[in-house]
């Protein structure tokens, strides 16, 4: 019932704007040419309305070098032409009424710039912060003013439709288990090692990100949606880069540094980049639990604070060589490579009290721990192109490595009211871990007659994960192995796919469809020591996922569009959550993996309206059975978190936007995300039945200040979040930004405050375990004031442009 409502909405919207679009049968044409009289194809022509909210509409010029604007209200409008190398033409007012509907201009004669001024400066096209496609959207990063100064997990954040969750999971359009993509290669980590890992990645070396709810063929199965991070490749030829610096404070100070360089040639291109972060943070949380009896009445509580500080210096880069076989073939190879060393210090008390709230005993404790973690990946990529129609062969391989070490000592104490000691454990442990990821991929692309593109490929992945946690007991001056809590578990996952897609354009329709096959081969095993016994699993199952996008324009020129996009996907269970071991949080905190995990699946359904680049909706529904959840159960005063297939999840979407100019010098955009979630199952021992409403509303302004001067004031306010066995409370951020040119435009200068009124307090809840319930505080360094600096350097000139992509595009965000 909900569905058909959300469905109607968009459908009277539709008929609202058709009408509106055409309500007008003004026109407006001509032609652009060079002062030698050279047709200019290519060229950019604006046409702005002269009214109070101004609007624009901008078209390129045809082979011919003619253009034409239709379906125009009567009324004011003026023409603005502009080419790369040339000056910019402008029309005076041109008028559409009842004597005038077909305006036809003289030819526009654009004069060529004095090359004097454009000696030693690059010029750039400015592109817009957010751009909408039929199966994604773009957020340019460079766009965002507060970007320089943040991190990537910071632009990641302000992006529309992205939550970071309380435990640093990413959302999507309301959409969990996103698999996040670097350059079209995954990150093969966990949501929180990814989320480190983001956070030493500075703003600056971000060159856009690709957000797509509904994925097509060609991309991996798995995750509920992808976000594709895209690095700067400087293209020009000859030497050219850049340099970003950033500085920011609030309790602590942290910095990203980032180096871009590029040397180019007709036969050679070397890319890199180095960057490098020091981020010291802080996180302060408070836990309420409550136990209860039978009948309801209080039988104790905890009451737990803890405090928690990190310093992390992370140096991360990568090189690559591209050579230039031939005008058609390419072949090169890339080296990445990072260290991320961090020391941190959990204190924490904890109080607990009898059902009268009388002091029954205080917990205090500590941990202190020193960690280390290093990657190194080579890529070796071959690009082919058979012909000028648009035959390409692209072939990867990869091989990554991630080895991470950590030794943790954790001392803890529980006293007597009194002050007298009761209990004095000192534990030490170390966590070595390894993985190692073989890729391989073959990508084709076919174009056909009439507008149409075949694609077809091939992907081959093996994983192999070998983990450790080694537990000691002080005792004495001794270290003795605890072997009930030390464990040794190895993880090996084979993954064969292969696909086919095939996109079509007509006049007005447009359809995209595809088919995915993916094997899978998965072996587990737990080593035996003296207090746990050998264990094993062994998995394979072989999945079909097709993928359809159809699209249609209400109107001759496509102004409004509709888009109707569907997908099957799969969630599959990260390689930690797989291992049965019991680990060790605080006194009264434990999680364990599963290892009778299966994956599951999902079906995803969308449809999209959108007029010009100014406003648009989406509209979905996605359900999916045997969902995977972490569910937390209660034993005595110890919660044990362990996850599980239970969850059947039915979820309806509102997904509005607007991007408007209400002056000439101000661009907003504001984007909402309307949820209707029903979560049911049970598992553990846990019963759920979960009807949420969830909202998130984002807004983004950009000032255009004068030629030098920008500034830009953005807000989130994403309200009550609904985590099946948990619910997150309403906060917001306000963050704004200035910037101004310098050094002829090869430079900028940054101020930006983020978290202005320092609102990002979490509030949680967890709900339906038995006989309890709990509350969760934690606030972090999320108000923030920074400096940065940007500045580009080297020579501009057309280049050959190459984009490599890489084989391993899923298996990095499943190592948790």
């Amino acid at each position: 019932m909900k569905l058909k409502f959300l469905f109607a909405i968009a459908l009277m919207i539709t008929i609202c704007f058709r009408a509106y679009s055409q309500n007008g049968t003004g026109k407006i044409g001509g032609m652009v040419q060079d002062d030698q009289g050279k047709i200019l194809t290519g060229a950019t022509i604006v046409l702005q309305t002269d009214t109070v909210t101004t609007s624009k509409t901008i078209k390129i010029a045809d082979k011919n070098g003619a253009f034409a604007f239709k379906n125009l209200a009567k009324g004011a409008y003026m023409i603005t032409c502009t080419n790369i190398g040339f000056k910019a033409y402008a029309t005076g007012r041109l008028r559409i009424d009842e004597t005038h509907q077909v305006i036809i201009l003289p030819v526009i004669v654009l004069q060529a710039a004095n090359k004097q001024t454009l000696k030693g400066v690059i010029v750039t096209a400015k592109r817009p912060l957010i751009e909408q496609k039929i199966d994604r959207t773009i957020v340019n990063v460079d766009a965002m003013l507060t970007a320089a100064g943040s991190n990537a997990l910071e632009v990641l954040s302000k992006s529309p439709g992205v939550i970071i969750g309380p435990n640093d999971d990413i959302s999507l359009n309301g959409k969990n288990n996103v698999l996040v993509l670097i350059d079209d290669k995954p990150t093969y980590m966990s949501a929180q090692d990814l989320a480190a890992y983001l956070r030493t990645l500075p703003g600056g070396v971000l060159d856009k990100l690709e957000l797509m709810s509904n994925p097509p063929a060609r991309y991996e199965a798995s995750g509920g949606a992808i976000i594709n991070i895209v690095l700067k490749k400087n293209k020009l030829s000859g030497f050219n880069g850049g340099i970003s610096l950033g500085y920011n404070q609030g309790v602590y100070a942290r910095t990203n540094d980032a180096l871009n360089i590029n040397y180019r040639t007709p036969k050679f291109n070397i890319f890199s980049n180095l960057s490098y972060s020091h981020d010291q943070n802080f996180s302060n949380e408070t836990y309420n639990r409550y136990f209860f009896n039978n009948d309801g009445s209080s039988n104790s509580s905890i009451v737990q604070n803890s405090s928690y500080t990190y310093l992390s210096n992370a140096w991360n880069g990568r090189i690559g060589f591209d050579y230039f076989v031939s005008p058609k073939t390419t072949v090169g190879i890339m080296f990445t490579g990072g260290t991320r060393p961090k020391t941190d210090l959990l204190t924490y008390q904890s109080n607990q009290y009898n059902g009268s709230m009388q002091l029954n005993s205080v917990g205090r404790g500590y941990t202190d721990g020193n960690y280390q973690s290093k990657n190194f990946g080579i890529n070796l990529n071959l690009q082919h192109k058979f012909d000028s129609a648009g035959r390409v062969l692209t072939i990867d391989l990869d091989h990554i490595n991630f080895n991470s070490g950590s030794n943790q000592f954790s001392p803890a104490y529980v006293y007597l009211p009194d002050g007298s000691l009761i209990s004095d454990q000192q534990r030490f442990f170390t966590l070595p871990s390894n993985v190692n990821i073989y890729a391989g991929k073959i990508d084709y692309t076919h174009p056909l007659t009439g507008k149409a593109e075949f694609d077809a490929g091939f992907k081959s992945s093996y994983v192999s994960t070998d983990n450790h946690s080694n537990w000691f007991n002080r005792q004495g001056s001794s270290l003795v192995p605890d072997y009930g809590q030390t464990n040794h578990f190895s993880y090996d996952e084979n993954i064969n796919a292969a696909y086919v897609n095939l996109k079509k354009e007509w006049k007005r329709w447009g359809a995209q469809g595809g088919f995915r096959l993916e094997n899978t081969l998965s072996k587990g095993h737990q080593f035996s020591n003296p207090a746990i016994a050998d264990s094993s699993f062994t998995k394979s199952y072989t999945s079909l996922f097709p993928s359809l996008y159809l699209s249609y324009k209400l109107d001759s020129v496509g102004n409004n569009t509709l888009v109707l996009s569907y997908s099957k996907r799969i969630h599959r269970p990260g390689y930690q959550q797989l291992n049965p071991f019991l680990f060790f949080h605080d006194q009264h905190s434990y999680s364990s993996g599963n290892p009778d995990l299966v994956p599951n699946f999902n079906q995803f359904f969308e449809l999209r309206y959108t007029y010009k680049r100014y406003f648009g909706i989406t509209v979905g529904y996605w359900s999916g059975n045997n969902g995977l959840n972490p569910v937390t159960q209660s034993i005595g005063d110890i919660f044990i978190t362990k996850p599980y297939n239970f969850i059947n999840n039915r979820t309806y979407s509102f997904i509005p936007y607007f991007s408007l100019n209400p002056t000439q010098w101000w661009t907003l955009h504001l984007n909402a995300v309307l949820l209707y979630m029903i979560n049911k199952g049970y598992a553990g021992g846990i019963t759920i039945d979960q009807k949420a409403n969830v909202h998130e509303f984002e807004t983004s302004n950009e000032f255009r200040l004068s030629k030098t001067w920008s500034a830009e004031l953005d807000g989130f306010f994403p309200g009550k979040q609904a985590f099946a066995q948990s619910t997150g409370g309403s906060v917001y951020n306000i963050s704004a930004g200035v910037q101004k040119s310098i050094l002829q435009g090869l430079g900028t200068i940054r101020l930006n405050a983020n978290d202005i009124f320092n609102t990002l307090v979490n509030h949680n809840q967890t709900t339906d375990i038995n006989q309890v319930s709990a509350f969760s505080t934690g606030e972090t360094d999320t108000r923030r004031v920074g400096i940065s600096f940007t500045y580009r350097f080297g020579k501009a000139a057309n280049a050959r442009k190459r984009n490599n992509t890489g084989s391993a595009e899923d298996e990095k965000g499943r190592t948790n």
